[in-house]
């Protein structure tokens, strides 16, 4: 009778072993297919941004342009990293750009979340005029810490996808195509000396974060968020 009991729990145990390992991989599936949906909603981020550096690069001059910088929260004693798409540096100020991929109809509040429609899927997403306005006072914090003060410095989202369209129109919200007239009709003229646009450059690059551990980490919590 013992034996027989010992065998009907030993197939027991490995009927609920076999049914974790179903419900493991079903919900890897649904998460693999939910990321997948919400990447092809979103659209793709890194060529976007690889079309945005050539770009800017084009227009202004590869010394002006840093493209995926990691900067650190220096008012949280460095525990927090930011990326940033691209700082472009010219006399005129700083233009520090977020870029967006997402396409459809954007409701687009001036509230803390944006939401996106596309083929009937809704997609709720942090609104990236505050996200940026985060990248501008991380840079301007870094920036005094050195001694530079009164930087202008102005907060620039662009949208690349020509399936796009908002329901809220802001001044610096703009798409591809409108990126580099906005960029030389705005900022002061000769704000910034020669020597203090190559100063500020070497400030930017000298905090840029280079470990490749917390490039990784920073990269993973924002695919949490995002998923």
């Amino acid at each position: 009778m013992n034996e027989t009991i010992k065998l009907l729990l030993i197939c027991l145990a490995a009927l609920v072993a076999s049914l974790a390992v179903v419900i493991l991989v079903f919900v890897s599936v649904i998460h693999i297919k939910s990321a997948a949906a919400r990447r092809k909603v979103e659209g793709y981020g890194r060529p976007s941004e690889k079309k945005i550096d050539s770009l800017l690069k084009k227009a202004f001059g590869e010394n002006a342009v840093l493209t995926g910088i990691y900067l650190p929260y220096i008012k949280l004693n460095y525990d927090k990293q930011a990326e940033i798409d691209h700082i472009v540096v010219l006399r005129s100020g700083i233009y520090v750009i977020e870029v967006k991929s997402h396409n459809g109809r954007i409701h687009n509040p001036n509230e803390h979340d944006w939401l996106q429609i596309y083929n009937d899927k809704k997609l709720k997403f942090y609104n990236p005029l505050r996200q940026n306005n985060t990248h501008v006072r991380i840079i301007n914090d870094i920036l005094k810490s050195e001694g530079q003060y009164n930087v202008p410095l102005y907060n620039i989202v662009v949208f690349t996808s020509n399936k796009v369209s908002f329901t809220n129109s802001y001044e610096n919200l703009i798409k591809t195509d409108q990126l580099v007239t906005y960029i030389r009709r705005h900022g002061k003229k000769n704000a910034l000396s020669t020597a203090q646009t190559a100063r500020i450059r070497a400030i930017i690059k000298r905090h840029a974060i280079r470990d490749p551990k917390v490039m990784r980490r920073h990269k993973n919590e924002m695919r949490k968020y995002k998923l």
